[in-house]
């Protein structure tokens, strides 16, 4: 059987690397409509506000990113603004989505973290 923080690393590599390919294809979604037909971030918009008000909490959790970035195109903001905070929201959920970002952890380093805990020692 497999020690448990392999089963932990895998698990999170396996969701991150789904959140990362729903987010590309979210964004990707995006920028094509804002190329394409700025119409269809309408269409997007206005179906999310004719949802339940329980189904629109549930689309607002599950895509937090995408949802504020489509927030942020429908509000009143100068385009200028509304492309440089989508920018920024993109640019936000890349880098906090990327697998890159999951460094293994040195298992020595760690051993020693803890053993230090252990024995009632403050890391410094």
């Amino acid at each position: 059987m497999k020690d448990p923080s392999f089963w932990s690393d895998v698990v999170t590599r396996v969701l991150s690397t789904y959140a990362v390919v729903i987010f590309a294809m979210w964004w990707g979604g995006f920028i094509v409509a804002l190329v394409m037909n700025l119409e269809w971030l309408d269409l997007v918009w206005n179906w999310m506000r004719g949802l339940p008000l329980i189904a629109q909490i549930i689309v607002w959790v599950l895509f937090l990113p995408g949802m504020v970035g489509l927030w942020i195109w429908e509000s009143s903001y100068p385009a200028l603004i509304r492309l440089l905070a989508f920018g920024g929201i993109v640019g936000w959920t890349v880098s906090l989505l990327c697998p890159a970002s999951y460094e293994p952890c040195d298992r020595r380093l760690c051993s020693f973290a803890e053993s230090r805990v252990e024995r009632g020692h403050e890391l410094e």
